[in-house]
């Protein structure tokens, strides 16, 4: 086709010279006849380039297209299916755009977009709702609209981690908020409303808190006349064996009330508290360990110690103590007799001070670690029971470790398991 259209233009030039030649033949001027065709031809040329131009710029009208032939028709030709093919494009993306905008409509979280220098550049439905942010303060800081220093904080440190925050709108509604990087410095600012879940996990530790609270009283009761009926030097001899197995029972379950009440605390205080007292956990450690020996690990494991003796931090003696406790007895009584328990209390590269306790037992198949700090959680729940465990140990050692700013480590394979607790640089003493 495009052979076609220069053959029109290569006709039309060629009938140009030539009457001009043939014209100036019979002329005594033959050279200005020559130069007055060609500058006709010049003319001619530039006003359909004009033509192509004004078209152009009046925005490709189909109605006002060049009316011309040759590569001129071509030439306007491709510019119009250019412009067809454009503005199917557009409707195209238009079409996508509302569509997604239709669908970020309707989702209950609200969705802000943001530039590198937090200024709102779109925001959904769900925005206004929760926070107050409509589609009129694009361009405006998200700062000048939510005045809250935590939410401040987690935007100026670009965090991946999440920030809780009452709405402006309603302080009675809690949000959770979490930032979705984008390509070119852009952030997606994703709030959701956890107001329902925080009231169901609120009720649900008053419910435990009460619960516990309430069981405490007649469970001491009970084992107070059951120790009067032990030491009662007339009890028949084939009671004694019922009589044990039932303070031992009841003595687990008061264990469980206890480590239910420090959960439920432990859980309520969703602040990192303050500095606290020096913790001497070397010291800690020394009386956990010997009591193992003289108690569950005599006679049964090997324990093996690599402890600073001057590594101390500072925090809440008592749910430090329960760390301690907590990790050395599940070493012992989650593990067969023989095996060699290593507990190390150091501080490594990044001056944190990490307590770790390595077992050579058979180890936890991997589908169990994820689910470990669950509450009432076991491997092996016939083991677990015939140990004495609560299965609330590794949930109060999780829950100390997050509120001291530290975290709880696990892994595990055969002959190899190891739990390690470290504490943050700036807790530690030394």
């Amino acid at each position: 086709m495009a052979t076609d259209y220069w053959s029109v233009e290569r006709y039309r030039f060629g009938l140009v010279i030539g009457c001009g030649l043939l014209v100036a033949w019979f002329t005594p001027f033959p050279l200005p006849v020559v130069i007055i065709v060609l500058l006709g031809y010049i003319v001619w040329m530039l006003s359909k380039l004009r033509q192509l131009q004004n078209w152009l710029t009046n925005g490709y009208k189909p109605n006002e297209m060049p009316d011309s032939d040759g590569a001129w028709e071509q030439i306007a030709y491709l510019f119009h299916k250019a412009q067809q093919k454009s503005a199917e494009r557009k409707r195209k993306q238009q079409e996508v755009l509302i569509r997604f905008n239709q669908i970020m409509s309707v989702l209950p979280d609200a969705a802000i977009l943001l530039d590198a220098d937090n200024h709102i550049e779109w925001s959904n439905k769900a925005a206004a709702k929760l926070l107050g942010i409509h589609s009129s303060d694009q361009g405006q800081r998200i700062e000048t609209l939510l005045r809250n220093p935590d939410l401040h904080k987690f935007l100026e440190a670009n965090s991946d981690g999440k920030v809780k925050f009452p709405s402006p709108r309603d302080s009675n509604m809690s949000l959770r908020a979490r930032l979705l990087p984008m390509p070119g410095g852009a952030r997606v600012l994703n709030v959701r409303d956890i107001s329902e879940r925080i009231q169901l996990q609120q009720t649900r530790k008053m419910f435990i808190a009460n619960a516990s609270h309430e069981l405490r009283t007649p469970l001491t009761v009970l084992m107070g006349y059951m120790e009067l009926f032990e030491n009662d030097p007339e009890l028949p001899e084939h009671l004694q064996a019922p009589l044990q197995q039932s303070r031992e029972q009841a003595n687990r379950m008061q264990q469980i009330i206890s480590d239910m009440l420090a959960l439920s605390r432990l859980e309520s205080q969703e602040t990192t508290p303050l500095m606290g007292n020096k913790v001497d956990l070397p010291q800690l450690l020394n009386q956990g360990i010997q009591v193992l020996r003289d108690t569950l690990a005599s006679n049964t494991h090997t324990i093996e110690t690599m402890i600073e003796p001057d590594l101390c931090v500072c925090g809440s003696e008592k749910d430090i103590t329960s760390v301690v406790t907590n990790l050395l007895t599940n070493a012992v009584r989650h593990t067969p007799a023989g095996t060699r328990i290593r507990v190390r209390w150091e501080s490594d590269d990044e001056s944190k001070a990490c307590l770790s306790v390595e077992d050579n037992g058979p180890g936890i198949p991997e589908k169990h670690l994820p689910h470990l700090t669950e509450r009432f959680y076991r491997v092996d729940e016939g083991r677990s029971r015939a140990s004495g465990g609560t299965g609330l140990g590794l949930a109060i050692v999780k829950h100390v470790m997050q509120w001291h700013g530290g975290k709880l480590m696990m892994e595990s394979k055969p002959g190899r398991t190891v739990f390690r607790a470290c504490f943050p640089a700036e807790r530690v003493l030394d």
